[in-house]
């Protein structure tokens, strides 16, 4: 038993499950372990909170990793990811009337480069740009969004602006008007389709396919000190996104989910879907397909993303911190669960040359798709 509590944050989003699950299954007591979970009211809390030491750690954007390590935006924070917590999660809905006149512009808004169009063709004709929310800066919200915009020569500035906005705020900015596109996490997609207030236009898994989505980011000093804990930490988060994977456990889950620590009674009507508690169109999960290995090629390639973009200052060299992503460190705690992990922390498929916005690449990026076996 860890002598003192383990402090982790998360933000009120579907996929801050594994971390929920591991503590309301007892998963972390099981390994020994005090865990603490903390609500936060925004990424930048979160990240400013592990940076002090007030938190040891807990469930943060992939890019976000990079920007915490890198002293973007804030004073660099040394940080170890051995697990990557889900993949896909993303969508970018419109309100209501937009996607009216999206609709009125004939295109086939069921492809996200035809979608793109239509809003190009709306915001030329407004006499204010177009509002989006976004959730914070180092995201691959953000840079998904980016990339989808530029399919049709957009890019934030006079004809789009762009806001940040926490999770949970999202669909309420939506319905008062104060945004016009939310590119948000679940459940805030789907409840706002859900009471009206906005459509889902077009989803993260349609620009990149299983990108890591949301990743487990422990101080590294933490980690040093405490190897072993850390080791049963990711046994437990494996073990409960094991668990989220299984549609069985969706009803369960949503009871979970509901609590008020976690996401409270504002997730209840996801259970009108049924066992569909995450969005089909949506694709997330946890723990098939190999999503909870960190491949540095990915890593890799979510830093080229950000370099294209111009969230890499010149002076900072365009590679993978050292020690930051750790593949070693999370076949330990799989072997230690009897799970196969994948030989290479390299995949080819996981570092791709032309991403979505090269002319003539029509599809979304592949960015995983082993699957973990069981030995």
């Amino acid at each position: 038993m860890t002598e003192q509590p383990l402090h982790l944050g998360y933000m009120p989003l579907l996929d801050a499950a594994p971390l929920i699950i591991a503590r309301e299954l007892g998963l972390f007591r099981q390994q020994g372990l005090q865990v603490q979970l903390h609500r936060e009211v925004s990424w930048a809390s979160l990240r400013d909170k592990v940076g002090v030491g007030a938190l040891h750690g807990g469930q943060m954007l992939s890019p976000m990793t990079l920007a915490a390590q890198l002293g973007l935006g804030a004073p660099p924070i040394p940080l170890t990811c051995a697990m990557v917590l889900s993949r896909n999660g993303n969508g970018i809905t419109v309100s209501r009337a937009l996607h009216d006149e999206l609709l009125a512009s004939g295109h086939d808004l069921s492809q996200p480069p035809m979608a793109a169009r239509a809003l190009a063709q709306c915001a030329a004709r407004r006499q204010q740009p177009l509002l989006v929310g976004i959730v914070y800066a180092w995201s691959s919200h953000y840079l998904q969004l980016l990339d989808w915009l530029a399919t049709a020569g957009l890019a934030p500035g006079q004809e789009i602006r762009v806001i940040t906005v926490p999770p949970d705020r999202m669909t309420g900015a939506l319905a008062r008007g104060e945004i016009d596109m939310a590119c948000v996490g679940e459940p805030w997609n789907s409840l706002a389709e859900l009471d009206g207030t906005g459509h889902l236009l077009v989803t993260g898994h349609q620009i990149w396919q299983n990108a890591p989505e949301k990743v487990l980011g422990i101080r590294s000093d933490w980690q040093q000190a405490n190897p072993q804990s850390h080791e049963r930490l990711l046994m437990a988060l494996i073990q409960a996104c094991r668990w989220l994977d299984n549609p069985v456990n969706r009803p369960a889950l949503l009871d979970i989910l509901a609590l008020p620590p976690y996401l409270d009674q504002v997730i209840t009507p996801l259970g009108q879907r049924g066992s569909a508690l995450f969005h089909p169109r949506i694709q997330q999960h946890f723990f098939r397909q190999s999503a909870n290995f960190p491949w540095l090629s990915q890593f890799r390639w979510l830093l080229n993303r950000m370099t294209q973009r111009g969230q890499i200052p010149g002076q900072l060299p365009a590679e993978l911190p050292v020690d930051l992503f750790r593949p070693d460190l999370y076949r330990q705690a799989a072997e230690a669960l009897s799970l196969d992990t994948p030989v290479s922390s390299e995949k080819e498929e996981g570092s791709h040359a032309h991403p979505f916005t090269v002319p003539g690449h029509k599809g979304p990026i592949e960015v995983g798709a082993d699957t973990l076996m069981e030995k």
